[in-house]
């Protein structure tokens, strides 16, 4: 296993993807279990979705 930032994973993976996280969604750990050899750029890309998700859950829009 490895923990690793996610704003470190995108910018090595998919670093087109750093546009889309708020600063505080960058600095979020993951963990890979594998490590970055079997992490593939769909798997980035639904960390990024979950993160955002999960980070945005308690945002109320009025």
């Amino acid at each position: 296993m490895e923990q690793i930032q996610l704003d470190v994973l995108v910018e090595f993976m998919h670093p087109s993807f750093l546009e889309l996280l708020k600063e505080e969604e960058k600095h979020v750990p993951i963990v890979l279990q594998d490590g970055l050899r079997d992490v593939s750029k769909t798997d980035v890309q639904e960390i990024v979705e979950a993160v955002i998700m999960e980070r945005g859950k308690d945002f109320v829009c009025h």
